[in-house]
């Protein structure tokens, strides 16, 4: 027979009040007693642009464990900024969190958490100022501790629109006073080139590219950390062409109509005479696809491109059986730079030519959407000339 059957209501009541005697009536209710913080302290980013990172607190208890349930108060201090919400409530592990857009003022930027009856916490930020450099445009800067620091690097930032692409530009960041270093990004915030030094007797920087229609961002900077000091930052127009064996940063959605000619980029290793290129300097994210064309009815057109190790990861002659032009479909494993060398499969060729980087960035043809604005400096890694299938340099070198 099942005993437990014969219970009632009656017994359950007796089970209940008889749990509710036990229960400790003169344990102390548990407080609020400890704030801290947890995450997304000390940013930057661009006037207008939300933290990359939410601003995140612990609240603790008076028995030493993560409360729950306590009400976390946002309030902007310093600066011009705006959270999410004003209040947020602690999650069962005591977390609490808010993303935060800065205002239009650059400068610093302060947000306090609080809870009531315990020490609030204060977070940190930097609004980082982007006017307008337009073409041609020549402004002085300076480089110092009150701008944004990026991995201890003191960065500053400029606009540069594109009205109409491909335009041909170049970009020249000079100092007196500190080895220089500049950065291009997309508006959005991908990362498209850099340069450091113009050669080895100059440490001032100039950066030369092809930039389809649209609006960019210039990061002038430091090669050394923490360091200060006056600038001059100049962009001016140029053909959009690759005339020369100098590197040239092109953007994916870009045709370029131009030449190879005897005064390109030449590989004479090989021992079976010598070959013309241009180069083409590309910053490639990993997970995307690099679709690249080389039309020439003046030559039998060949791609050569290499990652910034010198290493060859795709390579073209023919594009199918009937045609001599060249195509490249790279699926790119890791992200970094690449040279890509336009150039002839037969020796001592030159001649006009199409070039034509895809704005897709998947087989399908579909534009991959990178993964939100970031802003951050790149390794100091400097992209080397003359490494490809063919050993390439300078006409006459």
């Amino acid at each position: 027979m099942r005993i437990f059957g014969q219970f009632g209501p009656a017994a359950l009541g007796f089970f209940v009040a008889f749990g509710l005697a036990c229960k400790d009536s003169n344990a102390p209710a548990v407080t609020v007693t400890g704030l801290a913080r947890a995450g997304g302290d000390s940013q930057a980013t661009l006037t207008g642009n939300q933290l990359a990172n939410p601003l995140r607190v612990r609240v603790l208890g008076s028995n030493s464990q993560p409360f729950r349930g306590a009400t976390v108060t946002w309030t902007v201090t310093t600066g011009t900024a705006t959270p999410a919400s004003p209040t947020a409530v602690s999650d069962s592990q005591g977390f609490a969190s808010t993303t935060v857009t800065l205002g239009g003022a650059p400068g610093a930027v302060a947000v306090q958490a609080a809870v009531a009856n315990v020490t609030p916490v204060t977070f940190t930020a930097t609004a980082c100022d982007h006017p307008v450099l337009a073409f041609p445009d020549t402004l002085a800067g300076a480089l110092a501790t009150t701008d944004c620091r990026f991995s201890g690097f003191y960065t500053d930032f400029f606009e540069l629109p594109v009205a109409s692409g491909p335009q041909g530009i170049v970009l020249t960041l000079s100092s007196g006073t500190f080895d220089t270093w500049l950065e291009l990004y997309l508006r959005a915030g991908s990362f498209l080139g850099y340069d450091d030094d113009i050669d080895s007797g100059n440490t001032n920087s100039q950066l030369t590219a092809i930039l389809a229609t649209g609006d960019y961002l210039l990061a002038p900077s430091s090669y050394n950390a923490l360091t200060v000091g006056d600038y001059t930052m100049s962009a001016v127009t140029r053909p959009a062409e690759l005339a020369g064996c100098g590197i040239v940063w092109v953007t994916r959605g870009v045709s370029v109509s131009d030449s190879v000619t005897t005064g390109d980029c030449v590989d004479s290793t090989s021992g079976s005479g010598r070959f013309y290129a241009d180069v083409v300097a590309l910053y490639l994210t990993g997970g995307t696809v690099l679709k690249v064309s080389h039309h020439s009815t003046a030559f039998d057109a060949a791609l050569f491109l290499r990652n910034s190790s010198g290493i060859s990861v795709a390579a073209n002659n023919d594009s199918a059986v009937t045609t001599t032009n060249a195509y490249i479909a790279y699926s790119v494993v890791t992200t970094g730079s690449y040279l890509l060398f336009v150039g002839t499969n037969d020796s001592v060729s030159t001649g006009a030519y199409t070039l034509s980087i895809s704005a897709a960035t998947t087989l399908s043809g579909s534009v991959r959407r990178d993964a939100g604005p970031e802003i951050l400096r790149m390794e100091p890694l400097r992209t080397q000339k003359g490494l490809a299938r063919r050993t390439w340099s300078r006409a006459g070198s």
